[in-house]
């Protein structure tokens, strides 16, 4: 409720401009709360069994059997980044349940690599609409991920003891959940990984290994070469994801890949890394949208499997007490 300034009436210009400034900043907030409801949870919290996803595609029982290897389904946003949001998510996921922090380290060197590569490639400013500044500044906010992946994990050592995969998981969660299109620094952290980091990392990889990608996109000759093809195709934000870009980021960042078709019928693994024992990112596509799907425990893990719902169960009470071939990425429309 406005109040009546010395020696201004409420119906002077004065008192009406502060009266238009106060309901503008209003609306900008409101508008701001808007944002962030739209935006939350652009990786949902809850995962649902494999099983719904069989009922909200009325397959048959025959059309599902390859999904008998999975257990729950964690639905994403689309927005036309759902495959790089999927991707991140899932590999983070499975790394803030590893002790060590090799994954991290290892990761931080790949992009350190893209790094060097993107300076070798000295691609033209004006044709190109990234420089090397806002390169080395999504760079600096991918690593500053990683260093809160890495705090996550070290959560409570000072007390003498562990953080709980629970914990790891709710950091996690919460962290998507605040990317959003607002301009807070730590909020657009995400905003900037999704679009300068692992499109970029697609487009140098792409680039940087010209021989190998250039017989696999139809189209290029002398006028429209490789590079024009990623600053229409790749770099844009919010475009589909093909086979070609999918096995460049798996390929540079050196993460295994398995995308499965909810009818199936092709071979699902985009990437492989054979004898290395590393996170494997694993998707579902259905109509050029990409989602987390999770395999199911096999049975000699799953006494360790309990025993990290009981840690869940116990923490909870705690807190409680206390308080493509024709692959789908050959499909080119958009999401």
């Amino acid at each position: 409720m406005l109040r009546r300034a010395r020696g201004v009436s409420l119906d002077s210009p004065a008192m009406f401009n502060s009266w238009r400034a106060e309901e503008a900043l209003q609306r900008k907030e409101q508008i701001r709360r808007k944002e962030r409801a739209i935006c939350s949870e652009h990786v949902k919290h809850q995962t649902h069994p494999i099983t719904e996803v069989r009922r909200h595609h009325k397959l048959a029982s025959d059309e599902a059997n390859h999904l008998d290897a999975y257990s729950e389904c964690r639905s994403v946003i689309g927005d036309g980044e759902c495959f790089y949001r999927s991707f991140i998510f899932s590999y983070l996921e499975q790394v803030i349940d590893r002790q060590d922090t090799y994954e991290e380290h290892r990761l931080l060197q790949a992009v350190d690599m893209v790094n060097l590569h993107f300076a070798a490639l000295r691609w033209n400013e004006s044709e190109f609409r990234w420089n090397e500044p806002e390169f080395s500044r999504s760079s600096r906010a991918f690593k500053n991920l990683m260093e809160k992946v890495m705090r996550w994990k070290s959560h409570g050592r000072w007390k003498g003891m562990e953080s709980t995969s629970s914990y790891r998981k709710e950091e996690l969660l919460e962290f998507f959940s605040e990317y959003d299109t607002t301009q807070d620094s730590e909020k657009n952290t995400l905003e900037v990984i999704f679009p300068f980091v692992l499109i970029l990392v697609v487009a140098v990889e792409i680039c940087w290994h010209d021989e190998v990608c250039e017989p696999l996109i139809p189209g290029l000759s002398g006028n429209y070469n490789l590079k024009d093809w990623c600053f229409q195709r790749v770099t844009p934000a919010r475009r589909f994801t093909d086979h070609v870009m999918m096995v460049a980021l798996a390929r540079a960042l050196e993460i295994p890949l398995r995308v499965e078709r909810v009818r199936g019928g092709y071979d699902p693994d985009i990437y492989t890394v054979p004898g290395v024992p590393r996170p494997r990112v694993t998707l579902l596509y259905s109509a050029n949208h990409y989602e987390i799907i999770y395999p199911r425990v096999p049975p000699a893990e799953s006494s360790s499997h309990q025993a990290s719902q009981i840690e869940h169960a116990a923490d909870e009470g705690s807190s409680q007490q206390t308080s493509q071939r024709e692959h789908p990425g050959d499909e080119s429309s958009s999401e």
